[in-house]
């Protein structure tokens, strides 16, 4: 009876590894289908022609790629637990404003031909219908949250994240309440800032975690030389260097920026992977609720 529940144990534990393993290769398949799908549209529309972003691809025959890789994407991180309570919560909200903006589109860029234009009532009552659903089914998640303690967040900065995150919902669900046309005209551009900027800080989160793990505490050369580091150094560049080209009138600079930054964030999410291994990186925030007893430089098995 022993070695037959040694044997169940290892095998459930085999498992779970290759869920995990699963679901962080499910997200870069996502990734690579979403870029595919933008670039046989275009090739196929008109190759000398490009979108000058890649949400405006929202109103060609890509739409039901775009929007279903975001929502796919968006619901992977949230399911995926991250190696500390504050890149767990993180990974939540990027997740959560994944399927933001694939709910509220962009408008439509006349450059090229669309063909895949819903009216503006069509286009008015799916945002409020879907986007209502969204904030609705966010606000239970975080009722559920707090009353059954699903999350024991043992880090003070963990606490006001979490925090924060039911403010930003509260906060999206008056102002589509009260004012859902500036809600339609800017929810798309600040759910994907906000989403860009949670990816970045959970790349930041893990150059600190990594620069812990090297050497036992948080030192000013581990963390520059960190391949996290640089991937977030890389995404802030990329940034400004686009930031500059739009100043100097290249047209294409969303579209660069936002495919830029979302291949720099899968370059850190096969690193994490490769690195983790199906592991826990004890990082600054312990997960479990008793607290960790083992050193920040151990990796723990799931």
């Amino acid at each position: 009876m022993a070695d037959r529940g040694a044997t169940g144990n290892a095998d459930t534990g085999a498992i779970i590894r290759q869920t995990y393993l699963g679901l962080r290769l499910g997200i870069l398949l996502l990734v690579v289908m979403l870029f595919l799908a933008v670039v046989i549209q275009a090739l196929a529309a008109n190759p000398a022609c490009l979108q000058h972003s890649l949400s405006a691809y929202y109103y060609t025959s890509a739409r039901a790629v775009f929007v279903g890789t975001l929502c796919a994407v968006g619901t992977c991180l949230i399911i995926y637990s991250g190696n500390t309570e504050i890149e767990n919560l993180l990974l939540d909200y990027a997740g959560y404003m994944a399927v933001m903006v694939a709910f509220v589109p962009t408008g439509v860029d006349n450059t090229c031909t669309v063909s895949n234009v819903p009216t503006s009532d069509e286009l008015t009552d799916a945002v409020k219908q879907n986007v209502l659903a969204l904030l609705i089914a966010g606000l239970i998640a975080v009722v559920i949250v707090r009353a059954l303690k699903v999350l024991q967040l043992n880090s003070r900065t963990a606490k006001v994240l979490l925090t924060v995150n039911t403010l930003i919902l509260v906060g999206l669900a008056v102002f589509v309440l009260t004012s859902f046309e500036n809600f339609m005209k800017n929810a798309h551009a600040f759910a994907a800032i906000l989403f860009f900027a949670g990816v970045l800080a959970v790349v930041i989160v893990n150059a600190v975690g990594f620069a812990r793990h090297k050497s036992g505490e948080l030192g000013i050369g581990d963390l520059l030389r960190n391949r996290y580091t640089a991937i977030a150094a890389a995404m802030l560049i990329t940034a400004g260097v686009l930031f500059a080209l739009r100043a100097a009138g290249f047209g294409h600079w969303l579209l660069v920026l936002e495919a830029s930054l979302i291949a720099e964030f899968a370059v850190f999410w096969i690193s994490q992977t490769i690195e983790l291994g199906g592991k826990v990186r004890r990082g600054a925030t312990p997960r479990d609720a008793g607290g960790a007893q083992e050193s920040d430089s151990e990796l723990v098995a799931y």
